[in-house]
C-alpha cells in the first residue's frame, strides 16, 4: 500500500476503524446488535489500514456488508499474528529435522492396512476438515507411518527420550491450538506450518507427513 513518488516511496493508506469512532444516527442504526472485535474504539484491533479512496466510501456510505467484510478481514489477520506468535513461543527439537530430510531424501513407503487407517482416522477426524485433506492423512499414514516411526526410535536410541518429547511437544502445540476453538481444518494446517518453520530446509509436503504421523499416533486429535 505505498506508491512511488519522483524517487521517493509514500504511503498511499490511511487508518480506518472498522466500527465507527463517532457513529452517526443511521450508521448506529445500520450495525445495532452487531459484534465489535474491541470493546475500545481505538484499539488495534478495530482498526485496518485502507486505501484513501476507501476509507472515504466507507466513512461516508457504510453498509452493514460493508462492515462485516472489514471485520471478517481484520479477524483473519489478528488470527494470521496469533498464530506466528504461537509458532515462535512453541519449540520443538531441532532433531525434527532429521526426519524432514529422510522424507524428502530416502523415504520408503511400507503400506498399512488401508482399511485400518482409514477407520483409525474417520474416528478422529470428525469435526470441519475438508475430505481431501483427510484422505491426504489417511494417504499419508498408509504409505509413511512406518518410514516416521522408524525415524523416531533411531531418535531414541542417540538421544533417549528425544522421540518421546518430540511427541510431547506436538501434543503440547496441539492443545494450545484445540484451546483457541479452531476447526480441526485449522489446526491441522496450522501444525504443518508450524513445523515446517522449526526446520531449516522444511517443506510443508513433509511436513503434512509427520503431522499425519501423529494424528495416527494421537498426539493430534486424540
Amino acid at each position: 500500500m505505498f506508491i512511488k513518488k519522483a524517487k521517493n516511496w509514500v504511503k498511499d493508506y490511511e487508518i480506518a476503524h472498522i466500527y465507527p469512532l463517532n457513529p452517526t444516527p443511521a450508521e448506529l442504526a445500520i450495525l445495532l446488535g452487531e459484534p465489535k472485535l474491541s470493546g475500545g474504539l481505538n484499539d488495534e484491533c478495530n482498526l485496518i489500514p485502507l486505501c484513501f479512496t476507501c476509507h472515504k466510501l466507507y466513512d461516508t456510505d457504510k453498509t452493514l456488508e460493508d462492515y462485516r467484510a472489514l471485520k471478517k478481514i481484520k479477524e483473519r489477520l489478528l488470527g494470521q499474528d496469533a498464530q506466528r506468535r504461537i509458532q515462535y513461543e512453541y519449540q520443538i527439537e531441532s532433531d525434527i529435522a532429521t526426519i524432514m530430510d529422510a522424507l524428502m531424501s530416502e523415504a520408503t513407503t511400507e503400506v498399512l492396512d488401508a482399511d485400518y487407517v482409514a477407520k483409525e482416522i474417520d474416528t478422529k477426524l470428525v469435526g470441519e476438515i475438508s475430505n481431501l485433506t483427510k484422505q491426504k492423512i489417511k494417504n499419508d499414514v498408509s504409505s509413511f507411518y512406518l518410514f516416521v516411526r522408524n525415524q523416531l526410535a533411531e531418535i531414541e536410541k542417540t538421544v533417549p527420550g528425544q522421540g518421546v518429547l518430540i511427541a510431547m511437544q506436538v501434543k503440547l502445540f496441539y492443545t494450545k491450538q484445540k484451546g483457541l476453538n479452531l476447526t480441526q481444518q485449522q489446526i491441522f494446517q496450522n501444525t504443518v506450518g508450524w513445523i515446517s518453520s522449526k526446520t531449516p530446509n522444511g517443506t510443508e509436503e513433509a511436513a503434512a507427513v509427520v503431522a499425519a504421523f501423529f494424528v495416527q499416533n494421537c498426539e493430534l486429535f486424540q
